[in-house]
């Protein structure tokens, strides 16, 4: 049963194929057209794909009646995911890569609804399964993440003027051999969840979770000399007592040594009861404290240490909350660290959920 595939349809059949994002019946779907263009018979497609021949040749007859819209929407039920035409398709990857203020969208939010919209109303064309705008948008360059927020009270010019202070301050500091940490506080909660998982069909399968939240927050400083973490639990709430404790078991661990901390502009990092350790003569006469710039904690290194350690235990549901906060303060006293305020880490892909 041989089809006619034209050189646009086989690029775009070869490239639903390879992504390992495509579903797998769009996969297979794609495979078999290729192959019957070939000549290939479709008792040997349907052994390669693991389908009846009866399957295969439904497949190759949709192909013929509906062309690429037989392929893309098998799993959605949708018979339109192939409306746009590849020049539409490219107005649509210009749109989105845009400012979507430009198409009366809020600035720099992009989602399903609103690449609905766009495509109704520039190409009257309405989709009809959230998979195929899913498609669309792995097409545009578009991934499924959560984004970074970011203060409104943020002074971008104030925070650059800022931080070029601080990386001169440090590099000078650690010229002279004093150890300088980056330095920061954060909150893990353990909760039961559920989860999506394999039952048996018919049945309905029953899982009894404590969904108690419990919490923990923790002192962490980030030697930017050796990338190593220092960690202390902190007892109870997060305060100028419990700062004071933590400065002073991180100079107990370097006896004799001048330290330095970044760190943010939090009530507790600046409070007059907190200053009093501070000065000739004083408990905490050997620290130098250096401000971070104000609403901008994506330029401190120990918060993309918090971020990576809660996305590593993020997919494993311990049994209690002991094993919930061991693992994260496991994770980040054994890591290295090698990020600096020159050096901060680049967000990556991982983890997309399209």
């Amino acid at each position: 049963m041989i089809v006619e595939v034209e050189r646009a349809e086989w690029d775009s059949l070869l490239r639903w194929k390879k992504r390992s994002d495509s579903f797998v019946l769009v996969r297979s779907k794609a495979e078999a057209v290729m192959l019957a263009s070939k000549g290939v018979g479709a008792d040997v497609i349907a052994a390669v794909a693991g389908r009846s021949e009866k399957t295969v040749k439904g497949w190759l007859r949709d192909w013929r009646a509906r062309r690429l819209g037989s392929v893309v929407t098998g799993h959605a039920k949708n018979e339109n995911a192939a409306k746009l035409t590849r020049v539409q398709k490219e107005q649509v990857r210009a749109a989105l890569a845009a400012k979507p203020s430009e198409s009366g969208i809020p600035v720099e939010f992009w989602d399903v609804p609103a690449l609905a919209n766009l495509v109704a109303t520039r190409f009257d064309v309405e989709y009809r399964s959230d998979s195929s705008l899913h498609l669309l948008m792995k097409f545009c360059g578009m991934s499924f993440k959560l984004p970074d927020s970011f203060d409104k009270r943020r002074d971008e010019e104030a925070i650059t003027a800022r931080m070029a202070e601080v990386r001169e301050e440090v590099a000078g500091l650690l010229a002279a051999g004093v150890e300088v940490f980056a330095a920061d506080e954060v909150r893990v909660e353990h909760e039961a969840e559920m989860r999506r998982t394999w039952l048996p069909v018919g049945e309905r399968t029953k899982v009894y979770v404590n969904r108690k939240r419990v919490a923990m927050s923790f002192f962490g400083a980030l030697n930017l000399r050796t990338g190593k973490m220092t960690t202390y639990r902190i007892d109870g709430n997060q305060d100028t007592a419990q700062t004071v404790l933590a400065l002073d078991c991180l100079q107990r661990a370097y006896p004799g040594r001048k330290i330095a901390i970044v760190w943010d502009n939090a009530g507790w990092h600046k409070s007059d009861e907190l200053m009093k350790w501070f000065g000739r003569g004083q408990q905490f006469e050997g620290i130098t404290l250096i401000r971070l710039p104000s609403y901008a904690p994506d330029h401190n290194p120990t918060e993309h240490v918090w971020n990576l350690a809660k996305r590593a235990i993020a997919n494993i549901q311990r049994e209690t909350a002991v094993e919930t906060f061991s693992s994260f303060e496991s994770f980040v006293k054994n890591g290295t660290f090698k990020y600096d305020f020159e050096h901060l880490p680049i967000p990556s892909d991982e983890g997309d959920l399209v």
